[in-house]
C-alpha cells in the first residue's frame, strides 16, 4: 500500500451514499497488511488536517466547534480527494463556490461520521486484533488557536464567511 493506492481507495469511493460500507468493502479485498498500511495512511492524512488553520474555515462554513465535529469535517475533507484537499488547503475560500458541500436542512454539513475507523474495525473483524488507535482527537492542533471573532474570521476567509456565516 503506497499513496497513491491510498487516495484511488478514496476516490473510488467517495461518491457512495454509504461511504463507510464502500471503504469497507474497498479494503476487504486486501490483505490484512494493506488494510493496517491503509490505516496508518489514513491517520498521517489526519494528523495532517489536524491544524487550527484548517478548524478556523471548518468553524466559518459549519459552526464545527468541538473535536468530534472537526474529526468529521477532516473525515470529508478527505473523501474530497487529494487535489481538492490541496486546492482547499491552499485557499480555503475555493470552498464557498464548492459544489459538493453537504446540506442538511439548508445548513452546510461537511462531515463524514466515524470513516477514520473503517479500517481499523474491518482489520479486527478479519484478524481478532487490535490495530494500534492512532488517536487524533486528544491530541491539541497543530499551529495557533484561531480567534473566533466574526470580524477576523472574515477578514480571513471572506467568500467562505459572506456564503455560510449567518447559516451557522
Amino acid at each position: 500500500m503506497n499513496i497513491d493506492t491510498f487516495w484511488q481507495i478514496i476516490s473510488s469511493v467517495q461518491n457512495e451514499d454509504d461511504v463507510n460500507l464502500a471503504l469497507r468493502t474497498a479494503l476487504s479485498t486486501l490483505e490484512k497488511d494493506e488494510i493496517a498500511q491503509f490505516d496508518e495512511l489514513y491517520t498521517q492524512q489526519l494528523r495532517m488536517l489536524w491544524h487550527w488553520d484548517n478548524w478556523a474555515f471548518a468553524y466559518v462554513l459549519c459552526g464545527c466547534n468541538t473535536e468530534y465535529d472537526f474529526l468529521d469535517f477532516c473525515n470529508w475533507l478527505i473523501l474530497q480527494g487529494k487535489d481538492n484537499i490541496t486546492q482547499i488547503l491552499s485557499s480555503p475560500d475555493y470552498l464557498a463556490g464548492y459544489e459538493h458541500i453537504p446540506m442538511v436542512n439548508e445548513l452546510p454539513a461537511p462531515y463524514c461520521d466515524e470513516l477514520d475507523l473503517v479500517a481499523g474495525l474491518l482489520y479486527e473483524d478479519i484478524t481478532g486484533e487490535e490495530l494500534p488507535y492512532h488517536n487524533v482527537v486528544n491530541f491539541q492542533p497543530q499551529g495557533k488557536r484561531f480567534r473566533n471573532k466574526p470580524k477576523l474570521l472574515k477578514e480571513q476567509f471572506p467568500r467562505l464567511f459572506d456564503k455560510y456565516w449567518n447559516k451557522n
